[in-house]
């Protein structure tokens, strides 16, 4: 309660208070019912794009599920196209029954590099080491 200049309290009684109350408590009560409706409209609009969201999701994971499958029945189809016709043993490995290429590897250059005392052989590309290789051969 409001207090008077002598002390005394006073109750808020006049009618001109009482219309400023009863104003502001309209515009309070009118301002949460449009934030009410506003909460509606936007879980109401969440709602609906979360069902489209699902909706291509869904087809999307079928799209990738048909992918794989065709993926999986190509990757069958070039290992049946890419075995050769002679069977290596059992207990060759894979790469044995693959011919070699005729040019020798970055790493197998460093190894003959490295057996001829080539000095800074790591940090040269593979056409410097066989330039280099070839110099050092007799």
């Amino acid at each position: 309660m409001a207090q008077t200049s002598n002390g005394k309290p006073t109750s808020v009684s006049t009618s001109r208070d009482k219309k400023k109350v009863k104003k502001a408590l309209a515009r309070a009560e009118k301002s949460v019912q449009a934030a009410r409706k506003a909460v509606a409209h936007s879980s109401a609009k969440l709602r609906k794009e979360a069902k489209a969201l699902s909706k291509q999701t869904q087809k999307l994971a079928a799209k990738h599920e048909k992918a794989a499958g065709k993926l999986a029945a190509a990757t069958e189809n070039a290992r049946f196209q890419a075995t050769p016709a002679k069977k290596s043993s059992p207990g060759a490995p894979l790469g044995a029954a693959l011919p070699r290429p005729s040019a020798p590897t970055l790493a197998e250059l460093r190894q003959e590099a490295k057996k001829h005392k080539i000095v800074g052989y790591t940090r040269l590309n593979k056409a410097d080491l066989m330039a280099k290789l070839e110099s050092a051969r007799p």
